[in-house]
């Protein structure tokens, strides 16, 4: 790597600008001698360390293609990067999204992280998943219950939490949905595309922070207000003229 560029942690968020101590790129040409001139192998690979002290997570990223090998005694492949070798780009780390923090339900995490996982194999897939964690998260938070789909249990929080993040989640469900609840019609094709899935999955992680991390700070600040008065009162029931004895009664 030569040039320095910027970048944002996929774990932490942090925005950063990224030298050379920090990252590693490189490429590999892979054929066997029987391959097929047309059908030669490129890999490249990336690998970034977050410089962020508090993080320090990697992320580790492979694109593959098949290229024209060639005809020299050089072992190189030019690749065609319209001509992907399966999914063409896969994630090896970080394995989930910005994390979910320690609030929110294990089952609700798994989903989201599983989600992140196949968000490029299958955005229908972690689309679903996504929809899925929402569901869980509307339950467990709201203590919803006895509603049969989640769109009577959106209906059912609609006047408790705030009107654009009932707009956004309706929309996951529908995006959802799609790989949830096919279309009846199934010559109608409706698709997840690259990307879509990722963006419902920053809304799950949204909603743990406007939620579930809100909620924590909430109570936590509430606790030190109440430990401080406590604290008060404690020290004036210690004090001397608290502890003095009531004057005696005249004879």
């Amino acid at each position: 790597m030569a040039e320095s560029f910027n970048w944002t942690c996929p774990t932490c968020g942090a925005h950063t600008t990224i030298t050379d101590p920090n990252a590693d790129s490189g490429s590999m040409s892979i054929y066997a001698e029987a391959t097929p001139k047309q059908r030669g192998i490129r890999l490249f690979y990336s690998l970034i360390e977050c410089p962020n002290k508090k993080c320090g997570s990697p992320q580790f990223t492979v694109d593959v293609y098949y290229g024209t090998k060639a005809t020299s005694g050089y072992r190189s492949v030019a690749p065609d990067e319209k001509r992907r070798v399966g999914i063409g780009h896969f994630t090896f780390a970080p394995a989930t999204a910005q994390p979910l923090s320690a609030h929110v339900p294990a089952g609700v995490v798994n989903d989201y992280n599983e989600a992140y996982l196949i968000a490029r194999l299958s955005p229908k897939a972690s689309a679903t998943l996504a929809r899925r964690a929402l569901q869980g998260m509307v339950r467990d938070f709201f203590q919803v219950v006895g509603k049969r789909t989640l769109h009577a249990e959106l209906e059912a929080i609609k006047d408790r939490c705030d009107p654009a993040l009932y707009d956004a989640m309706m929309a996951v469900k529908s995006v959802g949905n799609i790989g949830a609840h096919p279309e009846q019609d199934i010559s109608l094709i409706v698709d997840v595309e690259l990307g879509e899935a990722e963006t419902l999955l920053e809304l799950i992680h949204l909603l743990d922070r406007e939620w579930y991390v809100a909620r924590a700070d909430r109570l936590e600040r509430i606790a030190k207000i109440n430990a401080l008065a406590a604290n008060k009162a404690a020290a004036g029931a210690g004090s001397p003229q608290a502890q003095a004895a009531p004057p005696s009664a005249s004879p």
